[in-house]
Formats: C-alpha cells, structure tokens, sequence
C-alpha cells in the first residue's frame, strides 16, 4: 500500500516507546499511514535500568516489521554483537544445586538483545515525543482525541496503547469495570541486577553458555543469568543480568526488601548460597552497592476482549497480554502483534478510518485469543517451575521457549 499525502491522510497515535509501540510506527511508515509515539519518560535513557532479551521463534516475524536496512542492523545490538546465531543453538538449563544439566532447550538461531541499544534501532525515522504522560483519551465521530499532562492535545483515527503492564489505555478501555483491566498477582517474587561479576567467574559461566543458562532446583530457586555487554575486551568490564526468583514468603518484609538495597542483596545471596559453582559465584560477586530491583509478586493480565470504540482504540504488547518471564515469550508476542496488523493494513482497499477500523477488528480476534492462551500458559509454567514435583510437566520442559500452542479446542 502505497504513502497517502491527501491532507486528509490518516493519522495514529501510539502510546508508549517500548518494542512493540516503536515497530508499530514503523510497520505504519511502512503502510503510508502517518504514526506519532509519545512517550512518558523524559528521555530514551529517563529509566536508570537497561536489560535484555530473546528473540526465538519471532524472528521471521521481527523482519517483516522492519526494513532491509533495519534487520541487517539487528545483530549490532546483541549482548555480545560478536556472536553468530546458528541453527542447533540451544539454552541449557541446570540443576542449581548439582550443576548437572537438566535439559538442553532447542533455542535455534536465537540471539540476545540489549532493550537501549535495540530501540536506539527501531526508533530510526520514527516521530517519538517525550515527557507525555497520557491524562486523557476522547472518541470522537473522526476519530480520537488525547490530553498529555503537559497540556498538549492531539487527534488521530486510532490510538494503539503500548504502555506496558500498567497500561493507562487499557485502564480507559475498562473505565466501566476497572477490576478488568487490573493485573493479578503470582505467589513469585523477583530480584534483578545488572553487574559486573570476578574475571574467573565471568568466564566460568560464558563457558556455560555464550549467551544465557537457566537453573532450577528443589529448593524452588530460579535464577537467570545472561550476557548483557561483552562489548570489553577484558571480561572483568563484562556485565550479565542476574535475576533469581522465588516463591512468595508471607514471613518476608517485602517493604524493607523493596526499598533497602543492601538488605535486598542479603536476601539474594542468602538464596544463592546453596547453588553449585559457577552460579552461586555470580551473586557473590555482585559488588556492592550494584543496584537491584525486588518485586515482591510478579504479576500478569489474563488477555481479554476489549469495546475498541468503533476501532478507535486498541492495545499490542504488554498491555494486552502482560505475561510471567520465565519462558521469555513477551517480546515475541509483541513483534507477532505488530506483524499481525501489519497483515491487515495490508489487505485495506483504501486509507479511510472506516478501512482502519475494519483491520483493527481483524487484529485484535487473533491478539485476544492468542494473548491469553500465551498469558495463562505461562503463568502455569512460572508456578510450575517453582514446584519440584511439577518441574518436568512446565511448558518450559515440554514446549521450551517455541511458541505456545494452541489449546484444544481453540482456532487454529
């Protein structure tokens, strides 16, 4: 479909600057239709705290969104943009307390991601505006009308919430029964760091695994370790993500754990403490002082239909499908969203809101049924992966980081 440039043109305004929102701009760039992204931080670098992520089987998926020029950059914001993904790539997951090897994970061509560095890419050519905290959303007979905090207005034919978890969108699609649009909480809780670690054990776990290795054990730890820059030549200036979850402990001072960072790290390598080298080395190695993150109950939206408002508004990643981590499904949900309604803009005859909000109902059939399937089926797996008698019937085990299937009964 080609570019419109009738005054008339439509326009989109999309709310959020993370994966999904910005490869939404850039998949109506594509189209022809004019997107705007606003985002609430101040800046691309507002959040002190970077991280990384998987892509696996959305791959193919990613490069439709994007351009030729785009995807031959992909791989320049990888952990360590040294490495080559290859077919019988594979995410090792250990016994924490033995070291042994539980199961090798088919992960092919799978690579890792640093969140700045990747959006620093797909914001290429995108219209981003910062410091917009979204007050206010109107439907109007032409379309929407949203206010910004700032005092800003601005009009569109659609709004596409990509504001994550605690999406601001989705609390306005379900202002009529909010409890709809409130996230529930799983009995897990979760730390994560970004550090540096000891040269030897920097190297004892890349021997691990290039990228990423995974343990688990009866004791109901989790813990997560991947590459996040090895952009050094010296591996003591290599920095991993660390994340180590647990199952919820009522006796816990969740409070003091959230806001005491020194008492955090205490409870973190209390936990690690039982762990076989080289995992247990990684969290003793945390200098201190690192900052760290505690969220005493992870949390989840189960997927569910939205009024869109005569398809004046809808959500994508995050906001309609926030999910549990431990199979690292949430980012290929959110590229498939945006592949997926790049297929419809496809199929409009012509660039009229009538057309858009025809592909917008098209959209959201697949997103609502394969948003929950995927939201509830890891849900299933972070509580089963907690659960040593459970451990080997997770969809981790079964399925491994592929996408999820479909249940019986659901459409194919």
């Amino acid at each position: 479909m080609g570019s419109m440039g009738a005054p008339d043109a439509l326009k989109v305004l999309v709310v959020g600057a993370g994966s999904a929102g910005l490869l939404l701009a850039q998949v109506f760039k594509k189209a022809g239709i004019n997107a705007t992204v606003f985002e609430r931080d101040e800046s691309p670098t507002a959040r002190p705290r970077d991280w990384n992520f998987g892509i696996y089987w959305a791959q193919s998926r990613v490069e439709e969104c994007l351009t030729p020029e785009l995807n031959a950059l992909i791989d320049t914001t990888q952990s360590d943009p040294s490495y080559r993904r290859y077919e019988e790539s594979t995410l090792p997951i250990h016994n924490g307390v033995t070291g042994e090897v539980l199961k090798e994970l088919p992960a092919p061509d799978a690579i890792r991601l640093r969140r700045r560095a990747w959006l620093n890419l797909i914001r290429a050519g995108v219209d981003v505006r910062y410091g917009k905290k979204l007050q206010t959303i109107t439907t109007t007979e032409q379309g929407v009308t949203v206010a910004f905090e700032d005092g800003t207005v601005e009009s569109g034919a659609l709004l596409i919430g990509a504001d994550g978890a605690r999406s601001a969108t989705r609390n306005w699609l379900f202002q009529s029964s909010p409890e709809d649009a409130e996230l529930r909480k799983i009995p897990i809780s979760s730390f994560v760091a970004i550090t540096k670690v000891n040269r030897d054990t920097a190297l004892a776990l890349r021997k691990v695994h290039p990228l990423y290795c995974m343990t688990l054990d009866p004791n109901g730890l989790m813990t997560w370790l991947s590459l996040h820059d090895a952009s050094s030549e010296d591996p003591a200036d290599w920095t991993f993500m660390i994340i180590l979850t647990w199952n919820y402990d009522e006796k816990d001072d969740h409070a003091s754990l959230a806001k005491d960072n020194d008492l955090l790290m205490e409870k973190a390598r209390a936990h690690a403490d039982t762990l076989a080298y080289p995992f247990s080395a990684v969290v003793r190695d945390i200098p201190q002082g690192t900052k760290a993150w505690y969220c005493s109950q992870m949390t989840y939206w189960p997927t569910k239909p939205w009024d869109n408002r005569g398809g004046r508004v809808t959500l994508a990643g995050d906001a309609a499908h926030a999910m549990t981590f431990h199979r690292g499904q949430g980012l290929g949900n959110a590229i498939t969203d945006v592949a997926e309604l790049q297929t419809h803009l496809r199929a409009m005859k012509a660039q009229t809101r009538e057309e858009l909000a025809m592909a917008v109902a098209k959209y959201e059939r697949e997103v609502w049924q394969r948003g929950l399937n995927a939201v509830v089926q890891n849900r299933e797996n972070s509580l089963a992966l907690h659960n040593w008698e459970k451990l080997k019937q997770s969809p981790l085990f079964v399925v491994g980081v592929h996408r999820d299937p479909l249940r019986q009964g659901d459409e194919k």
